[in-house]
């Protein structure tokens, strides 16, 4: 249950920061680390699609290279990934991902 809750945790950090990303701001550094780092694990597991993949390497570019400028196309993009990031969250509040791994019983 608590790694759930560090993933469901990590992953709202990283819906923020890509929100933040998508608003033209600079998200908290902390916030963008937490989320960075959740996305870099599930991503090393490969437990995420093509989306979500994007949305990992984009924090993880954020974290590495400082805060990048979004254009009005890219900022659209980060706010499709935030939303993608969500229903991840979600997935993993109601189970469908356990440590990691796909959990569709």
């Amino acid at each position: 249950m608590a790694n759930r809750q560090r993933m469901y945790f990590g992953l709202l950090d990283a819906a923020y920061s890509l929100d933040e990303q998508a608003a033209g701001r600079k998200p908290e550094l902390s916030r963008l680390l937490s989320g960075a780092i959740t996305l870099d694990s599930l991503f090393r597991r490969r437990a995420l699609d093509i989306d979500l993949q994007e949305a990992a390497l984009g924090l993880e570019h954020s974290v590495t290279r400082d805060a990048r400028y979004l254009d009005a196309e890219g900022r659209m993009r980060a706010d499709k990934l935030a939303g993608a990031v969500r229903r991840l969250a979600e997935r993993v509040a109601n189970g469908g991902i356990v440590d990691g791994c796909v959990n569709d019983e």
